[in-house]
């Protein structure tokens, strides 16, 4: 028993001397006492002990507190005492530590040593509890002061270096540009499609190349002079040249494009087009407010066929104040409601119903003028109100929809678009979950738009569509053509329906454009996506669209944006209309019904008994949705249907056999079960007498009342 107990004291002096090697001081505690029982040293510069409670003008045994409160009050720089106030009570603190299970804690801070010198100490406290039991601490203080430094130093790094470039970050250059104090130039660059590259070749290319410009652009600059340049982010680079000089700065520009040029066959890469806005800098004058000017110049630049830069002109200057204006006037105008949701239609080109609209805002301002969205959403999405508006509208189109629902209205989905800035924070799924939850709204009546560009080759995106998608929310692919399109992106993600572009649609009437979008939608199809058309104007657009199995249609051919007032009168009431998703649940029961038969009937016809309408038609086995010209109800249609194929003999049984009340009334004779028919009567097909038999099946399906029929005419 002895010798383990020497054994425990063994170890335990071996633990206590690794715990205090290299410390500056170290001293026992007895917290429930609050004392310092034994007197503990630092040594001077010639390694004599020096008794730190006698620098406090204290004796052994001492208490704690007061020590403490003395040594911070001694040796902590003036300016930083208000910081550790907090600590003016540390036996509390670490009594209420070791209360709660924990056996070390840790205190940071700047101080002085005995010879006055500033040192950052890392003191910590080892709880315990003696045999009697009293709690106890082991006080052990250290120099961190090089690690510290060390520490600064990188964070300083981390601050001003750009982790792709390796050089100066946007932070850095603003910086140098203050401290330098030179007039110049300020030019900002960017570079046409860069997408494509990261599309085409991987992030981790897209990288290699951003490094790559920084590095041309450093060998254009001239060597030891004022001339600096910075990686802002993306493939936006910002330059000072200490000249106002416009032939050195085009020259200047002029080399960099060459150089890029180069870059683009050195790399074997889609070629990088520079584009380059020039504003004027002088001491004094804000940063960002040169940059604004210079980027503002560069969007002049983007689409001149000639130079490929632009320097800012005075009335660029009135944009800038509007743009300002506009973005002083966001929070005002949200709180006064000012911005207006309205919807553009989308229609089925086959049964020509209104199947869903997409939520566009209007800005209308107190004077009643409205402002186009081109006009503040490029300001927001630069600004990051964007996310807020996107919220704003979120939430007004959830609250509209519930309203109509219960106003009776057969609401359609309405989609909304996510910007970009939006889907880049992650919480963006649970929030708007929690947002159709409390409103009381199905998210597949709120689909969510997400560009084709924002899908592509994004991790933080990828992950964000991923929770949506696990949060039953409907995404829809908007604007699938208007840039490098990535089929790879429908693989990838969770979209239910293909959005094709206005620049898609406007090629039909071409053969290459028409093939393309051919394949585009028996893609989508074989991918088990709806598919939606927008910006169709033609009535030659919508019959090919309509032709190739496009879902629905959005455009000016069917209906402008309407207000809300305006949209709800396009809204049927819901005990009139017999809705698209009835309409799946009935052609899934159709099939199922059809498998029965190998046969390919003359004609197949789905019709709901209880509204007295017609709703597809087939003939040899070609489907199609009833349109305007066969608008007649189900007992006019079995008038005519007896008059065109049944021979005089049978038109009456064939009649009788049909009627609509007769098959209505076996159903529910049936207790409400599917049922079946066949009458074989004597037709005419092609103008010849024949032998013909109609199967006719009755039927309900889940969540409606209304009684269906299908029947099939066969030629025996």
């Amino acid at each position: 028993m002895m010798k383990q107990l020497e054994r425990a004291l063994y170890y335990e002096i071996q633990y206590r001397n690794a715990i205090v090697s290299d410390s500056l001081s170290f001293y026992d505690i007895n917290l429930t006492k609050n004392l310092i029982e034994n007197d503990f040293f630092v040594k001077d510069d010639k390694g004599k002990p020096v008794s730190c409670l006698e620098r406090v003008n204290l004796h052994a045994p001492a208490s704690f507190t007061e020590f403490f409160s003395k040594w911070l009050s001694q040796q902590i720089p003036d300016n930083l005492k208000s910081v550790y106030s907090e600590f003016s009570d540390i036996r509390k603190i670490l009594l209420d530590s070791f209360a709660r299970g924990k056996r070390e804690f840790t205190l940071e801070y700047w101080s002085y040593d005995i010879f006055s010198r500033k040192i950052f100490v890392n003191q910590k406290f080892f709880l315990t509890q003696n045999e009697n039991g009293e709690i106890c601490a082991l006080s052990v203080v250290k120099d961190f002061t090089s690690r510290k430094k060390s520490e600064q130093e990188f964070y300083k790094q981390q601050t001003f270096t750009d982790t792709i470039t390796g050089g100066y970050n946007y932070q850095k250059f603003k910086r140098v540009i203050a401290d330098k104090g030179l007039s110049g130039t300020i030019i900002c660059l960017d570079i046409h499609s860069f997408k494509v590259i990261n599309t085409i070749c991987g992030i981790e290319t897209g990288d290699m190349v951003i490094k790559t410009i920084w590095e041309c652009i450093m060998c254009t600059l001239k060597t030891k002079s004022d001339e600096i340049t910075a990686h802002i982010n993306a493939d936006h680079f910002i330059i000072f040249l200490p000249t106002e000089d416009q032939q050195k700065i085009i020259s200047k520009i002029k080399n960099i494009t060459m150089a890029l040029h180069l870059l683009s066959v050195e790399l074997d890469i889609p070629q990088v087009l520079p584009y380059f806005g020039v504003t004027r800098w002088k001491p004094g004058k804000r940063i960002e407010l040169a940059y604004s000017e210079a980027v503002t110049a560069k969007h002049n630049a983007k689409d001149k066929q000639e130079e490929n830069w632009a320097f800012f002109k005075e009335e660029d200057a009135s944009k800038l104040i509007e743009e300002k204006q506009l973005a002083d006037a966001f929070a005002g105008a949200l709180q006064n409601k000012e911005f207006k949701i309205w919807y553009q239609p989308k229609y089925n080109p086959v049964t020509n119903r209104l199947v869903g609209a997409e939520a566009l805002v209007r800005w209308q301002k107190a004077d009643g003028s409205l402002l186009p969205p081109a006009k503040f959403i490029p300001i927001f999405e630069r600004n990051g109100m964007i996310r807020i508006l996107d919220e704003y509208i979120f939430k007004n189109v959830c609250r509209q929809q519930k309203k109509w629902r219960e106003q009776g209205m057969q609401i359609v989905p309405v989609s909304i678009n996510l910007s970009r800035v939006s889907l880049y924070y992650e919480s963006i799924a649970s929030q708007y979950k929690h947002i159709t939850e409390e409103i009381g709204i199905e998210k597949k009546f709120i689909p969510i738009e997400i560009t084709e560009t924002a899908a592509i080759n994004n991790s933080v995106l990828q992950r964000v569509t991923d929770q949506l998608h696990r949060n039953n929310f409907h995404l829809h692919m908007d604007d699938f053509g208007s840039g490098y399109s990535s089929l790879a992106v429908l693989n990838k993600n969770h979209f239910e329906n293909l959005k094709l572009d206005k620049s898609l649609i406007d090629n039909i009437g071409s053969f290459n454009g028409e093939r393309l979008l051919e394949h585009t939608i028996s893609l989508a199809k074989e991918l088990e996506m709806k598919v939606t058309a927008e910006g169709v104007e033609t009535p030659s657009q919508v019959k090919f669209l309509k032709h190739n199995g496009c879902d629905s249609i959005q455009g000016y051919i069917y209906s402008k944006p309407l207000p809300a007032e305006q949209f709800e009168q396009r809204l049927e009431k819901a005990e009139g209309q017999i809705t698209e998703e009835k309409i799946d649940l009935v052609s899934a029961h159709v099939s199922e019904f059809r498998r029965r038969y190998l046969k390919v009937p003359l004609y197949a016809l789905l019709a709901n008994l209880s509204k007295n309408k017609f709703v597809e038609i087939s003939q040899n086995g070609n489907w199609n949705r009833f349109q305007e010209k066969f608008d007649f109800s189900y007992s006019d249609g079995i008038k005519k249907m007896a008059k065109i194929f049944v021979q005089k003999q049978d038109a009456e049984k064939y009649s009788d056999f049909m009627n609509r009340e007769n098959l209505i009334e076996e159903f529910l004779a049936a207790g409400d079960r599917e049922a079946t028919k066949i009458l074989y009567f004597k037709g005419v097909q092609n103008k010849k007498k024949t032998d013909m038999r109609v199967m006719v099946n009755i039927f309900k399906v889940k969540d409606s009342d209304d009684i269906w029929t299908f029947f099939t005419i066969l030629e025996l």
